[in-house]
Formats: structure tokens, C-alpha cells, sequence
């Protein structure tokens, strides 16, 4: 059997605080990219060994609910849609996004 590996990233949003919302990405090991007018996007950053989103604060030895935690985030509004894409040995492509919207719904695709 072989390793799974991703990769991930969001689409752009606009955040409620800049600046806790950038702490939060760092505690998370998230790249954070900006786009015009405001707007945010993240990525897993190296510390993700397969490219997935992050699911366990080693920190604090337990997991975490990483989608409620970016939604607290989000501005009114808005929609941050996290996408991962994998494959093992480049066989078994799979693929799987989710909405997370600012009001705290969720849709999976």
C-alpha cells in the first residue's frame, strides 16, 4: 500500500481582524496568501506531511475542529472554500472540497 499525498489550498475571503487571523494561520502552520482588496487565501504549509489541512494541535495533544476554528474567522458574508486534491502513487486520485460559510454552514462537495 502506498503513501497518500495532497494538496491543498482555499479560494480568497475577507477576514474579520487581520491580525488574529493571521496569528490563528501561524499556530495552524498556514501559508497566507493576500489578494486585492483585502482578501486572504491559506494553504497547508510544509509542516504538512501528506498536503492535507491540519486536524491535531500536537501542542496541546488533541484534535481539533480546524473548519469551525477558520469560520470564527471569516467576515459576514463570506465563504471560504477549502480544496484538496491527492493521489496515491499517482493511482487512486481523489479529490474533496468544502464551503464553510461565515453565518457557520458547511457543504461538502
Amino acid at each position: 500500500m502506498a503513501n497518500w499525498y495532497g494538496t491543498s489550498r482555499s479560494n480568497y475571503f475577507k477576514v474579520d481582524d487581520e491580525e488574529a487571523f493571521r496569528e490563528w494561520a501561524e499556530s495552524r502552520h498556514l501559508e497566507v496568501f493576500e489578494g486585492r482588496g483585502g482578501l486572504f487565501g491559506i494553504a497547508p504549509s510544509f509542516m504538512s506531511e501528506d498536503g492535507s489541512w491540519p486536524s491535531y494541535d500536537y501542542g496541546m495533544d488533541a484534535e481539533i475542529d480546524f473548519q469551525a476554528e477558520l469560520i470564527e474567522h471569516l467576515a459576514e458574508g463570506q465563504v471560504a472554500i477549502l480544496m484538496t486534491i491527492g493521489a496515491e502513487k499517482l493511482r487512486y486520485l481523489t479529490g474533496f472540497s468544502v464551503a464553510l460559510a461565515w453565518d457557520g454552514r458547511r457543504m461538502s462537495v
